[in-house]
């Protein structure tokens, strides 16, 4: 039991910057850490909810033979995952939930023709 926490520490660590504080003071310290720790929480939640798909473990054992027993995703493959999303999402034409033009247009032309028919 004790490992699966030392090994939680060192992920932590190492894939999410928390032994990484620029400021060593005890306050910086004892924001940070909790900090990487609940970065860890929502990048596992997210993976759970949103970003695992069956074949990840294969794609992943394709790339990395030798991990031939490997069943379940690593913290390191759900933080590449959320980091391909992250950029992916960046370099699309428009964020989702934003309107298109047409649709900025027609719903301004709808503005203007209720307008119109308030004013008459």
């Amino acid at each position: 039991m004790r490992w699966s926490i030392e090994v939680t520490f060192a992920e932590a660590r190492n894939l999410l910057g928390t032994g990484q504080a620029h400021n060593r003071t005890r306050a910086a310290v004892e924001r940070t850490v909790p900090f990487g720790l609940y970065c860890y929480t929502i990048t596992v939640a997210w993976y759970a909810l949103h970003g695992h798909e069956p074949g990840d473990v294969a794609e992943h054992r394709q790339r990395a033979p030798w991990y031939t027993t490997k069943t379940d995703p690593s913290l390191s493959d759900m933080v590449a995952k959320l980091r391909r999303v992250i950029i992916a999402v960046r370099c699309m034409p428009t964020r989702p939930g934003q309107p298109t033009e047409q649709e900025i247009r027609t719903v301004q032309q709808a503005w203007a023709a209720a307008s119109t028919n308030a004013a008459a």
